[in-house]
């Protein structure tokens, strides 16, 4: 067994956070409304998500330390 680190966050709770940010910056349909994500894949969510909150420049201890990854024995 051996630990590893396993995405924490909920697809709804991504597509949530996209949409309010997309409407704080306003952008709306068609470019970038709600309905702009219809058929997206989950993949695709993950990185608009990880994008728009810069997600990337984070470590990952960061990143573990602020529940993005939690970390399981497997």
């Amino acid at each position: 067994m051996k630990v590893r680190k396993v995405w924490n966050i909920e697809p709804q709770k991504m597509l949530d956070t996209i949409i309010k940010i997309d409407r704080e910056n306003g952008l709306s349909a068609p470019d970038y409304g709600a309905s702009f994500y219809v058929g997206k894949s989950l993949k695709y969510i993950r990185e608009v998500y990880e994008q728009y909150l810069g997600l990337d420049y984070l470590s990952d201890n960061d990143l573990i330390e602020n529940e993005y990854y939690r970390l399981e024995i497997a």
